[in-house]
């Protein structure tokens, strides 16, 4: 379990089970989840439901359900809780407008193998990236894909979209290399909401603002490796969390290690 003060308060799950059985409980929040092995028994409004690998779980607050292992083999399972605060602000954000809340997606569970693929790829960011700017995507990125599937009208009709100071924000984001920027930080710069900030972004620069800044990090990077300073050193001026966190990101996107770029 992670709890994400600074995100809506919002707690993640990535856990696999093999012989727990869950009680009869509710949530006071929205849960999102998907199944990423095996199957899961779970009982919930009025039926027992097998559910496997692939499907997407919605449950809205005070849904009470009860289960446990499908199989011999247990089931592995990732899971996002919101509140309805956070939920409110999300949605309000997502579909420019007011939305009325609890939500109706239709069912607990949703046989859906594409989104839930998406889902596991984007919760896995939520749950495990230490960069503020990766969480906030992710869970952008995240929300619009269950809203869009899931709940379409919830989503605006594309037209014209506001670029605000959207320039002012890239600036501001390369001139903090060394910092973890919120993109709360980045929406009071642009003027703009938090989805539009990232597809203003995305629309000057051709990437997500966690994108940008990672590149910005390891171009600096490059500099100080060139001027004779070491990995360790170079991974602490540009404010990765360690040195093994920026030789991650900077093999991914130079292609060798800092070691080797540093011998020439």
């Amino acid at each position: 379990m992670r709890r994400l003060p600074d995100l809506y308060g919002l707690e993640t799950l990535s856990a696999r089970y093999i012989r727990q059985n869950f009680k009869p409980h509710a949530h006071d929040e929205y849960m999102f989840g998907v199944i990423e092995g095996g199957v899961h028994a779970v009982w919930c409004r009025g039926e027992m439901n097998r559910v496997p690998e692939g499907t997407v779980v919605t449950m809205r607050p005070g849904d009470v359900h009860h289960g446990g292992a499908g199989g011999d083999a247990g089931w592995r399972q990732r899971m996002l809780y919101i509140d309805e605060a956070g939920m409110r602000a999300i949605l309000s954000d997502i579909a420019d407008r007011e939305i009325a809340i609890p939500l109706d997606f239709g069912a607990a569970f949703h046989a859906k193998p594409d989104l839930a693929r998406r889902f596991a790829a984007l919760h896995a960011v939520l749950h495990g990236s230490a960069e503020a700017l990766a969480q906030d995507v992710a869970l952008d990125s995240l929300m619009r894909a269950i809203l869009t599937e899931l709940v379409p009208e919830v989503i605006p009709a594309e037209r014209d979209a506001p670029d605000g100071r959207i320039l002012d924000a890239i600036g501001y984001l390369d001139s903090r290399v060394d910092e973890d920027v919120t993109l709360e930080e980045l929406c009071a710069v642009s003027g703009l909401r938090r989805r539009q900030t990232i597809a203003a972004f995305r629309r000057q620069t051709g990437l997500p603002p966690h994108a940008w800044h990672i590149q910005q990090k390891i171009t600096r990077v490059k500099r100080l490796l060139r001027a004779g300073m070491t990995s360790a050193q170079a991974a602490a001026e540009t404010g990765f969390a360690d040195q093994s966190h920026m030789a991650r990101h900077f093999a991914a996107i130079v292609g060798v290690t800092p070691g080797t770029y540093a011998r020439g």
